[in-house]
């Protein structure tokens, strides 16, 4: 019964992948509340003062983010938690960062064979990142990598496993164009959930994304495409879902015509999100994912499933982020972003002195001639 357990266990925690592909799910969460607004995958904007968005895509990691912190916290769903923090510390040769990611599942019932509840049993996973970027050949070419170390535990069954990111970024910093491409999470399990099982898959997803700010406007179009391991995001394990399938925005159809599925699953493929930038000072941003849309909204009543929203505040230097991102009609998230510059010094204004008043010479004749 604990095997079936682990099992269901493992697939009601998918995130970004269709549910009980691969393990170490937690490892495609949101990095950042900038992240969760853009649809949940945001990782194709190079800029200097957010840290956060590095432990998605290492490319990022430049020169200007030495002695950064980032922080973020997501309350996620049944009483689970989501948390990952990293400092960025710059060297001659490269920048590193140094992080840690967190996910604790909370309290799970546990039955026996015959449905007497046995208590309650924990499960949590964690991961240790290291990773590495720098410019080659040019400045508007960057490359960088994650090393994840990934431990996860549930109940009395515990699994291990070595994840890799490698990433490429093109940045022309006149146009304020970006482009990146990501394979996320390739690796292995050193270490099995159940002895003699084989090896679980890890969420292994290659992501490309561009970004564009437009000249005469503060506004950022964001278009990133991901989960190109797996074209078919609509036929699961080969059952077809009447519930997935259909028309972009409107009623289900019954038998959908192969036109609107091609455009359909094409589109699950694809996040288009924005951002209004009011300087360096405050923004807001939007995204529509259309398959978390398809996958999680009610047959009849899909309201703003997919969609997500959030805010960023920036005063000296901490940077304040949330974002709001609705999965269903019944439920939604909530994610709070905070990053530290420790490496930019506060200058505090000396007091000037006040110049005393010049003595007045005194004169040899102390009185003038009558």
């Amino acid at each position: 019964m604990k095997k079936v357990l682990i099992f269901l266990f493992v697939i009601n925690t998918a995130y970004a992948q269709v549910g009980g592909m691969s393990t170490f799910q937690f490892l495609d969460m949101p990095v950042s509340a900038r992240a969760a607004a853009q649809g949940g995958v945001y990782n194709h904007i190079y800029d200097t003062e957010d840290a956060g968005l590095a432990i998605g895509n290492p490319a990022m990691l430049q020169k200007g983010m030495h002695k950064h912190i980032s922080m973020s916290y997501l309350p996620y769903f049944a009483g689970s938690h989501y948390a990952n923090a990293s400092y960025v510390h710059s060297f001659n040769f490269a920048t590193f960062q140094f992080g840690a990611q967190f996910m604790n599942y909370g309290k799970q019932e546990r039955y026996d064979e015959y449905g007497n509840s046995q208590g309650t049993f924990g499960a949590s996973d964690v991961a240790l990142v290291v990773g590495a970027g720098r410019s080659f050949f040019s400045d508007k070419l960057k490359f960088g990598a994650n090393v994840k170390l990934a431990y996860s535990q549930i109940e009395s069954y515990n699994a291990m496993g070595m994840a890799f990111d490698l990433a490429g970024m093109y940045v022309d910093t006149a146009k304020n164009f970006s482009a990146s491409l990501i394979v996320k999470n390739v690796g292995f399990l050193m270490k099995t959930y159940v002895k003699g099982k084989g090896q679980e898959m890890m969420p292994t997803d290659v992501q490309f994304g561009i970004s564009k700010r437009f000249k005469h406007l503060p506004f950022r179009i964001n278009i990133t495409a991901h989960n190109f391991t797996r074209w078919d995001l609509i036929d699961d394990n080969g059952v077809a879902n009447d519930n997935q399938t259909g028309s972009i925005f409107g009623e289900e159809d019954k038998k959908p015509k192969k036109g609107v599925v091609f455009l359909d699953n094409m589109m699950r493929h694809i996040i288009i999100g924005g951002e209004f930038e009011f300087g360096r000072v405050f923004s807001l941003g939007f995204a529509y994912n259309h398959h978390r849309r398809q996958e999680l909204k009610f047959p009849n009543k899909a309201g703003l499933s997919g969609f997500s929203f959030g805010a960023g505040l920036h005063i000296k230097r901490v940077d304040i982020q949330y974002s709001f991102a609705k999965y269903t009609v019944a439920g939604s998230a909530n994610q709070f972003t905070l990053n530290l510059n420790l490496g930019e010094q506060i200058k505090h204004r000396k007091p000037q002195k006040k110049e005393k008043p010049a003595k007045e010479e005194k004169s040899s004749n102390k009185t003038t001639e009558k």
